[in-house]
């Protein structure tokens, strides 16, 4: 799992996990989704690896819409469940 953020300035900045665990946490208001995403660093919890992500809850509830709609490969819906096998 990754994640990539490109800044106002134009850097990019990137945050690999790898292979490791990660916890995600996701924490709700009425206006807000806010969506962490953590994998610990063994020898030193302080610098364990993060990303943090706000969004306005309308405009995520509008792309899960959205993608729920497409139509994908074999005429399936585009969100479907994904399990690690």
């Amino acid at each position: 799992m990754f994640a990539i953020l490109r800044g106002a300035n134009g850097r990019r900045h990137e945050v690999d996990f790898q292979d490791d665990s990660v916890i995600v946490d996701v924490s709700m208001s009425t206006a807000t989704v806010q969506i962490t995403m953590t994998a610990a660093d063994p020898g030193d919890p302080a610098k364990g690896r993060y990303v943090t992500v706000a969004l306005p809850r309308a405009a995520l509830a509008a792309a899960m819409t959205a993608a729920s709609a497409k139509l994908v490969a074999d005429n399936n819906l585009g969100l479907r469940l994904v399990r690690d096998e």
